[in-house]
């Protein structure tokens, strides 16, 4: 079954535990966008991969039913991950509000400019939350 519809994706750059998540819509065409983001995606027996537009990050993992969980990385080797995904509606789904969870950076693995705070999550109309 091919992922369509609202997802939560949580992340943890660093894997430490400490997830930051954002709510995205998948369209059957292979685009997803929310939270103040875009990109592609691509699913094949069960392998799913997304490519954000808004940054570097590059996410890998497997969907089974309405879970999915991987790993993500900006593939110049500053960021790597973990992450999961659960359709909202699914029991034990978070609510989808934006949050960066004190994020190195933000979903799409824009970093902070020196001397900024680390970015947050943005809302739709792209600031940051």
């Amino acid at each position: 079954m091919a992922i369509s519809g609202t997802w939560v994706l949580h992340y943890s750059w660093g894997c430490t535990g400490n997830y930051g998540r954002t709510s995205l819509d998948f369209r059957t065409e292979g685009t997803f966008s929310g939270g103040g983001f875009s990109g592609s995606w691509r699913q094949l027996d069960g392998i799913l991969l997304l490519r954000f537009t808004d940054g570097p990050a590059q996410y890998g993992g497997t969907v089974t039913g309405r879970v999915g969980t991987g790993a993500m990385s900006t593939l110049d080797g500053s960021l790597n991950g973990c992450w999961y995904l659960i359709e909202q509606g699914a029991d034990g789904a978070a609510e989808p509000s934006d949050r960066g969870a004190e994020q190195p950076a933000d979903v799409a693995g824009r970093r902070a400019e020196p001397g900024e705070a680390a970015p947050g999550e943005l809302d739709a109309a792209g600031n940051r939350i």
